[in-house]
C-alpha cells in the first residue's frame, strides 16, 4: 500500500509502543467521538507505519482493522476492504462480530448490497449477547440493504428486530427510528395488512414516549402523526400531534415548527369535524407562517381555513379565505394548490346559489390539475363529476330542492405538513 511507504522516525522501541497507542487512541477518538475520517485515517496510517516495525502480528492485525474501518469512513471503501480482509487471522474469532460488520460496510457503501447483506448477518450471528446495542448496528444496516435490493418484506422483519435490539440496550430513540422505518416499508409493500400496519404504529407511538430528547421526540410525533393521517386514524393522529407541539412550545426558538404542527392539528381537527378548533390552530399558523415569509405554507392555512368555514356552513367566509388562498398560489404558480382550492370555492359558490361562478372555478381547478405536475386522473374525474352536477342542477332549475351531499360536491383534503425542512 502506498500509504505505508512513508518514512517512520527511528525511535526506541518502548517509544514506538507508547507513539503507536497515541495514534490508535486518538484516531478512535477521530474516527467515533469526533466523526473526522480525514483526520482518523492519517493517524492510523502513522499507527500502521509504527506497527510493521514492532515485531508483534496482533498489533499489526488491529491496525490494519483500524485502517480498514478509516478508509471506509473516509468513502474509499476498495482500500478499506483490502485492508480489512488482510487484518483476518485463520481460526481466530475473536472480534470477527466487527471484522464483518466493516467488510458489509464497505460492500454497502459500493452498492454491492447482496454481498453486505451476507456480511451484516455474519456480524449479528457472531456478536455475542452481550454486544446487543453492536447487533442492533447491523440489523439497522441490513434493513437498508434488504431495502436496497428490493425486498421489502424482509427490511420490515429486520427494521422490527432492530427496534427490539435497540430496547434492550436502552435506546429509545434508535428503538422508535427502526420501528418507524419498518412502517414506511410496509407502506411500500403490498404485504402487508392494515391491522399489521397499525400495530407496528402503536408499537412506535409507545416507544417515542420513552424518547428523552425533546426535539427528537417532537418530530418522531409529528411523522408518527402523519402515517395515523395516511391511515385516517384521526384520532390517534390528533394524540400525536398533540404531544408534539406540547413538547415543541417548551423550544420557543423555532418558530417553523410551532407553525407546522399548527397547522397539522388544525388539518386533524378538520378531519375530525371539530372546525372551530381548526380555525383557531390555523389563525396562530397563518400569523406565524406571514412573520416567517412563508406564502405556500400560508396558503394551505388559507385553504384549510376556507374549508373549516365551509363545514360550519359559512360560506362567505369560506369563499373569502379560498380567494385569499387563490391568490396565493397564484403568486407563487403553484398550479396543483390553485386546483385544490378552485375545486373547494367552486363547491362554496354552488352553496352560495351562484351557479356561473361554481362552473367556472370547477373549469378553473381542472386547468390548473391539468398544468401541476402531479396531475392526477382521479383529481379530474372528481371535478368532472361535480362539474357536470352542477350544470344538471342548473339545467333543472331545482335550486330549493338540491339534496346537500358532502360528499360529492366539496373537497374533503387536508393538507399536512412534515417537520424535515
Amino acid at each position: 500500500m502506498s500509504s505505508t511507504n512513508e518514512s517512520v522516525p527511528t525511535v526506541p522501541f518502548f517509544s514506538m509502543r507508547d507513539n503507536l497507542q497515541k495514534f490508535i487512541k486518538a484516531g478512535r477518538k477521530a474516527l467515533y467521538d469526533d466523526d473526522n475520517a480525514s483526520l482518523a485515517l492519517e493517524l492510523f496510517k502513522k499507527a500502521y507505519q509504527y506497527s510493521c516495525r514492532i515485531p508483534d502480528a496482533q498489533v499489526q492485525r488491529i491496525c490494519l482493522f483500524n485502517l480498514g474501518a478509516a478508509y471506509i469512513a473516509a468513502g474509499k471503501a476498495k482500500k478499506g476492504l483490502k485492508c480489512l480482509v488482510k487484518s483476518k487471522w485463520k481460526d481466530s474469532r475473536e472480534h470477527d462480530g466487527d471484522l464483518y460488520f466493516n467488510i458489509a460496510n464497505a460492500y454497502d457503501e459500493m452498492k454491492e448490497y447482496f454481498k453486505a447483506v451476507t456480511f451484516y448477518n455474519k456480524a449479528v450471528r457472531t456478536y455475542n449477547i452481550q454486544e446487543i446495542s453492536s447487533i442492533a448496528d447491523a440489523q439497522i444496516k441490513l434493513s437498508y440493504c434488504y431495502k436496497n435490493t428490493g425486498d421489502l418484506v424482509s427490511a420490515v422483519h429486520t427494521f422490527r428486530l432492530a427496534s427490539e435490539s435497540y430496547q434492550r440496550a436502552q435506546k429509545a430513540e434508535d428503538a422508535t427510528m427502526a420501528m418507524g422505518e419498518a412502517m414506511n416499508c410496509m407502506k411500500q409493500s403490498q404485504h402487508f395488512s392494515r391491522n399489521e400496519m397499525l400495530k407496528v404504529l402503536n408499537e412506535c407511538l409507545q416507544l417515542c414516549k420513552q424518547v428523552k430528547n425533546s426535539n427528537i421526540q417532537e418530530k418522531l410525533y409529528n411523522d408518527i402523526g402523519l402515517h395515523y393521517v395516511e391511515m385516517k386514524f384521526f384520532r390517534q393522529a390528533e394524540e400525536c400531534f398533540t404531544y408534539s407541539f406540547s413538547s415543541c412550545k417548551r423550544d420557543a426558538v423555532n418558530a417553523q415548527k410551532t407553525a407546522v404542527l399548527l397547522q397539522n392539528l388544525g388539518a386533524v381537527y378538520n378531519a375530525l369535524h371539530q372546525y372551530e378548533k381548526s380555525l383557531k390552530c390555523h389563525a396562530e399558523a397563518m400569523e406565524i407562517y406571514g412573520a416567517l415569509g412563508k406564502t405556500k405554507s400560508q396558503g394551505h392555512c388559507l385553504y384549510n381555513f376556507a374549508y373549516a368555514y365551509s363545514q360550519l356552513e359559512n360560506y362567505n367566509m369560506a369563499a373569502f379565505y379560498y380567494q385569499q388562498a387563490l391568490q396565493t398560489f397564484e403568486d407563487i404558480g403553484d398550479f396543483c394548490g390553485q386546483g385544490r382550492v378552485c375545486e373547494g370555492l367552486g363547491a362554496t359558490m354552488f352553496y352560495l346559489g351562484n351557479m356561473d361562478q361554481a362552473i367556472s372555478c370547477y373549469k378553473q381547478a381542472m386547468n390548473a390539475f391539468k398544468k401541476s405536475k402531479e396531475p392526477s386522473a382521479r383529481h379530474l374525474q372528481r371535478i368532472v363529476g361535480k362539474l357536470r352536477n352542477v350544470i344538471d342542477y342548473k339545467l333543472r332549475q331545482k335550486f330549493d330542492n338540491m339534496p346537500r351531499d358532502d360528499n360529492t360536491m366539496n373537497n374533503s383534503k387536508c393538507e399536512f405538513l412534515s417537520l424535515t425542512p
